[in-house]
């Protein structure tokens, strides 16, 4: 049975094999001639030094023929040339295949719900089937997959991470974080672009005090933690001033002391977690879980910053169509509904000048009422963190780490480490 396992995985090899080195550089030919060898394309092309460097791989000689350069024909070789290394490498990549598609586990899932929810109401309306067939299926694949795990010899996400009260608290409040995050970091940029009139460039200088306030009270957390082993009472405080945070967003206007204040005092909140939770959650877990409660939690907070984005933008979408026919011009309107408010941002430094005062400032109140909404949002999710966070327990911190991952000096496993696993599902069971 095994030979044949074999004998199938080497046909599979091969039919990659060959398909990497007969599809892709004649496909990479094609894109060639269709999007950078016609003179079309180098409207596509911002950077003079990039367009220089194309002009020089491939030139034009009449509508019918075209005359390449060795920049082209080096160019096309290496590429040609990566695919080949990348084929013959295909025996390593099927080999952790199994383990790589463990991994991602219901990646899958999620990107299905999350395309019904971005299209629900923007392309398509809400009981339309493609946006109900979505959401159905990756929920549908999502609860297989928690039941996969279930019952998986070597689970991507286990169970037992979340047995423990403490530790699932953690998780939860690294979700909501990582969501409040990726939403202030997103839509605070549309403020500067839309409201203020700033250019993408400059938005990112204004936003600094949000991501230095961030740095500076993650250090001091830190800090904090090291000196008292205490993570509770900061998890609670930075929920706290992350709400006042957000509930001073609903204040912001062209002033630069307000919205530089504002962004500090919204950074120091956000940033208290980001070097707490961790400790917290393997605070609650046995010394064998520690690997695997990192792993698990660098997920938890990528799926965080995913919904972020995929939260505020539902929110964003729905309240500014809902604002949308307060401008009165039918040509903007045209502009801003079913998400093009984001392009429209971005082009606010150009277009400014060219509206008259009154449209432009309806324009600039439906930007604003829109975006006050995901601030009050971010405020609710804070609030609803900051009371999560008394269900946790004040457990210790420890001082020392022995792990099954560890080995003496002379390179063997420790004593305790070999039954690390088995004692620590124990005491599992005995904590949280």
């Amino acid at each position: 049975m095994s030979q044949i396992k074999q004998w199938q995985q080497s046909v599979r090899r091969a039919l990659s094999s060959a398909l990497q080195l007969i599809v892709l550089p004649p496909l990479l030919l094609l894109l060639w001639n269709h999007f950078i060898a016609s003179a079309d394309s180098f409207t596509l092309v911002n950077s003079t030094a990039t367009r220089e460097y194309l002009e020089g791989i491939t030139t034009m000689s009449d509508a019918t023929s075209t005359k390449r350069s060795f920049r082209f024909w080096g160019t096309f070789v290496a590429l040609c040339i990566l695919s080949f290394i990348s084929a013959l490498d295909v025996a390593i990549i099927m080999t952790a295949l199994p383990t790589i598609t463990s991994d991602i586990g219901g990646a899958q899932d999620v990107l299905t719900v999350l395309l019904g929810l971005i299209m629900g109401g923007i392309e398509y309306p809400w009981k339309s089937w493609r946006v109900i067939l979505p959401l159905v299926l990756g929920t549908v694949g999502w609860i297989v997959f928690h039941i996969q795990q279930h019952f998986a010899t070597y689970p991507s996400v286990p169970e037992r991470l979340f047995n423990n009260r403490t530790s699932a608290i953690g998780f939860a409040l690294t979700f909501l974080s990582s969501v409040c995050v990726q939403a202030s970091g997103y839509f605070l940029p549309i403020f500067f672009q839309a409201v203020l009139g700033t250019t993408a460039i400059r938005s990112g200088v204004d936003f600094l005090p949000l991501t230095l306030g961030m740095l500076v009270s993650a250090v001091i957390a830190g800090i904090i933690m090291e000196k008292t082993g205490q993570y509770k009472s900061t998890h609670a405080a930075s929920f706290a001033i992350a709400a006042v945070g957000f509930g001073l967003l609903t204040l912001l206007d062209e002033s630069a002391a307000k919205w530089a204040t504002f962004q500090l005092n919204l950074g120091a909140g956000l940033g208290l977690t980001l070097s707490t939770l961790l400790p917290g959650i393997m605070a609650g877990l046995p010394e064998a879980d520690v690997a695997s409660s990192t792993a698990t939690y660098s997920f938890v907070r990528t799926f965080g910053y995913i919904w972020g984005v995929t939260i505020a933008s539902i929110v964003f979408n729905g309240v500014f169509n809902q604002h949308l026919p307060h401008v009165s011009s039918s040509e903007l309107r045209s502009q801003l509904r079913d998400g093009q408010a984001y392009g429209f941002a971005s082009r606010a430094h150009k277009l400014r000048n060219t509206i008259p005062p009154a449209l432009w400032f309806e324009v600039v109140e439906v930007y604003q009422k829109s975006l006050r909404v995901i601030w009050y949002v971010g405020a609710g999710i804070c609030v609803f963190s900051f009371c999560l966070v008394w269900l946790e327990k004040s457990i210790p911190l420890r001082k020392e780490l022995d792990t099954q991952y560890c080995i003496d000096n002379e390179g063997e496993p420790s004593a305790n480490s070999k039954n690390m696993t088995e004692l620590g599902i124990e005491a599992n069971s005995s904590k949280g």
